[in-house]
């Protein structure tokens, strides 16, 4: 998964759905300034940090949500974009 769906629900990031999704998520806070914090933090190896952490944790590498934190932050581009 690329972040291009929402993986259980098939919903794009640019739809009005992800906007509710994401006002849902954030509540009151900007997009902008989320989107910033977390692509300051969507490094690759931050990714494998907490794939690793999860698996330290006995959760397995699958509940590290790679591509769930990359479908937000495509949703919040889309949303600040323009």
């Amino acid at each position: 998964m690329t972040g291009e769906h929402w993986a259980p629900c098939g919903i794009a990031p640019d739809s009005p759905e992800a906007a509710e999704m994401l006002s849902g998520l954030l509540g009151g806070a900007d997009a902008a300034t989320v989107l910033t914090r977390l692509r300051s933090h969507a490094t690759h190896r931050i990714a494998r940090y907490r794939e690793l952490l999860a698996v330290v944790k006995g959760a397995g590498p699958e509940a590290a949500y790679r591509a769930e934190f990359a479908w937000v932050v495509a949703a919040l581009d889309a949303r600040t974009a323009g």
